[in-house]
């Protein structure tokens, strides 16, 4: 008997930029399956993944079968979604970490986080064919939508300043909108011919930018934010090895050290890289290991 299956829908498919690395990492090349039908009755458990709205019917339908129900909700960036139908499934994976929904009692620990993940085309990367950081032509750069007026803390407004002050030391291409502007080409292109990405928060503080960035062999910049300090989310094999900031004020000082730096020092900056792909390769199997195992405990 299988073990378990995806099911979700065109729509939450659709809207999805991350569903090669939900089935591939996460899920260990799992397919998904549109809709609940009769062959997914051979699977102990059933993984529903949903971006637009939750169906509690469904979730009830299949419980009744005997079945373990997973719910695996994408899009609740701003923890404003409805999510009462938590209480009907067996467990529930979720991208965007809320302290207060991943420790809350009403939920009874039935909550984990996991990682939005690279966006379908980024990757995958094989680790052995990223560019090395001093064959990289740019120290950092930056694309997207630097003017997004409901980011996180109104840190995009925060990061327009000091990013114009790095000059020729982080290479920015604003795009007009949410993914929008640039092919994913385009995007990858130019993100693995530089060392550096700062990722400053979307509308929250996990950009799939980071995710992004670390597929690509780039060194993220981020400023602290709970998810990246939460053994329960980022620090889940010990602490992120790329740099955090106080503010992007910091910025242009720091990529100024970092040019006098691979210039001085390249090694130390091939080292940095090294450090941050071994420990995005690890923490895949980590949280792929983690989401396997809470399944198979339900």
């Amino acid at each position: 008997m299988t073990q378990y299956k995806i099911i979700s829908t065109p729509d939450s498919l659709n809207g999805a930029l991350e569903t090669w690395f939900i089935s591939n990492v996460l899920f260990s090349g799992e397919p998904f399956s549109l809709g609940f039908h009769s062959e997914n009755l051979d699977a102990t458990h059933l993984v529903y993944l949903e971006l637009v709205e939750m169906n509690i019917d469904l979730i009830q339908y299949v419980k009744s079968l005997g079945k373990k129900v997973a719910l695996y909700h994408m899009g609740d960036e701003r923890a404003d979604k409805n999510i009462s139908a938590y209480a009907e499934c067996d467990l529930v994976i979720r991208n965007y970490y809320f302290s207060s929904i991943i420790n809350s009692n009403y939920l009874a620990g039935k909550v984990m986080w996991a990682p939005n993940g690279f966006r379908t085309g980024v990757g995958p990367r094989a680790t052995g064919d990223l560019k090395k950081a001093h064959y990289r032509q740019s120290l950092a750069s930056f694309l997207g939508w630097i003017n997004n007026p409901d980011s996180f803390n109104n840190e995009r407004a925060s990061f327009v300043d000091p990013a114009k002050g790095c000059g020729e030391n982080l290479y920015v291409l604003p795009s007009n909108g949410f993914a929008g502007g640039y092919n994913v080409g385009l995007y990858s292109a130019i993100m693995e011919d530089s060392i550096f990405a700062p990722c400053p928060a979307g509308n929250s503080p996990e950009t799939i930018r980071l995710y992004d960035a670390l597929e690509l062999g780039c060194i993220p910049i981020s400023l602290s934010h709970e998810f990246l300090l939460s053994k329960d989310a980022l620090a889940l094999i010990g602490p992120v090895p790329f740099p955090m900031l106080n503010s992007w004020a910091e910025l242009p000082e720091f990529l100024g050290r970092a040019k006098s730096d691979a210039l001085s020092n390249p090694d130390a900056i091939l080292e940095l890289q090294k450090k941050c792909i071994y420990w995005w390769e690890s923490y895949k199997l980590a949280i792929q290991k983690k989401i396997y195992d809470r399944i198979q405990a339900i």
